[in-house]
């Protein structure tokens, strides 16, 4: 959102710079980046802030006089004063039409400003600042529209979760890429953290510069072709694990390892048998602007907020509440 749009919001509700005022000696620049927040019913203005926090830190008594129904426990003085830096230069993404600082106020009903205060603690609980949080959250929550979605199919690929869950996560991923064989743990525990909710599409997206990605790719599916999804997804775990020793006889050797003809393996890949397979996959991550690996679809949104289990959990949460609405945050 562009500042001069920002300040024209604030002035239709100027009695809620009285939080920001508050906050005036934590904001070094009060250029806002918070998104665009939907049209709902107004809130009372909340009591008048108490005196600005010093520079150094927040107190949690003091952070409760301004924002009483955040839970900011678990939160240094420091880190208390950035997230009221934070609250007061983003909106509330569905709920009381504000800044998320007012939102916050003593009477306000709002349960998405509750929740959207336990993504701000958390992102800076992980070491996050103020700016790269406010990009991060608008980003996320500007990712949920129609149009921000990808047309990408999850019924071409291997799965893991239930078939007909709510919420599909379409993966684009490299087996010599080191950030997606860190996902592997974090996504499989969001499949069984969630089930019956979310299953996973694992797609082949082999960059240029891993010389040995595509050949992998094709005995993986190699593996799927012959032995279906369990064997898929170990031979996909085995590549990940040993994702420096991809040469042909380590993965003749895994091929034996899961009882599969590695030989033959390696004939119909190098044969070309699965490339087209490979390539209209990755085709598919292109025309979706997939930028690296992995890249994660949810429902075609582009999952844009850390690769840890709370962060995609809260996603399909957040996705599900999405479809229920169909396209639309639930009310209070």
């Amino acid at each position: 959102m562009s500042t001069r749009k920002t300040n024209c919001l604030r002035r239709l509700h100027p009695l809620g710079l009285a939080v920001v005022a508050a906050l005036a000696a934590l904001v070094l620049d009060p250029g806002c980046k918070g998104a665009t927040p939907q049209a709902t019913e107004a809130v009372a203005a909340p009591a008048p802030a108490p005196p600005a926090p010093s520079a150094s830190g927040l107190s949690e008594e003091r952070a409760q006089q301004i924002v009483p129904r955040a839970d900011l426990s678990g939160l240094t003085d420091e880190q208390r004063a950035q997230f009221l830096e934070i609250a007061g230069d983003t909106f509330d993404y569905a709920g009381c039409n504000d800044t998320l600082a007012r939102c916050l106020g003593a009477g306000v009903k709002d349960k998405h400003a509750l929740r959207m205060t336990e993504l701000i603690k958390a992102l800076i609980l992980d070491g996050l600042t103020p700016t790269p949080i406010l990009e991060l959250v608008e980003r996320y929550y500007g990712s949920f529209g129609k149009e921000k979605r990808k047309q990408v199919r999850s019924d071409d690929c291997p799965t893991l979760g239930e078939k007909k869950a709510p919420v599909a996560v379409v993966e684009y991923s490299d087996y010599q890429c080191p950030g997606c064989a860190a996902a592997v743990k974090p996504l499989h525990d969001m499949v069984e953290g969630a089930p019956g909710k979310v299953h996973l599409c694992f797609k082949y997206f082999p960059l240029p510069q891993h010389p040995r990605a595509a050949i992998a790719a094709a005995c993986a599916e190699f593996a799927f072709k012959k032995g279906g999804e369990k064997k898929f997804w170990e031979m996909s775990g085995m590549l990940f694990s040993h994702q420096h020793e991809l040469e042909d006889a380590q993965l003749k050797s895994f091929a034996a390892q899961l009882g599969l003809d590695g030989n033959a393996m390696l004939k119909e890949a190098y044969a070309g048998k699965f490339d087209s397979t490979i390539e209209k996959q990755k085709q598919e991550g292109l025309a979706a602007m997939v930028p690296s690996t992995p890249s994660l679809l949810f429902n075609g949104r582009m999952f844009v907020l850390p690769l840890k289990p709370n962060y995609l959990l809260r996603s399909v949460e957040d996705e599900e509440e999405w479809q229920r609405g169909k396209g639309n945050w639930e009310k209070d």
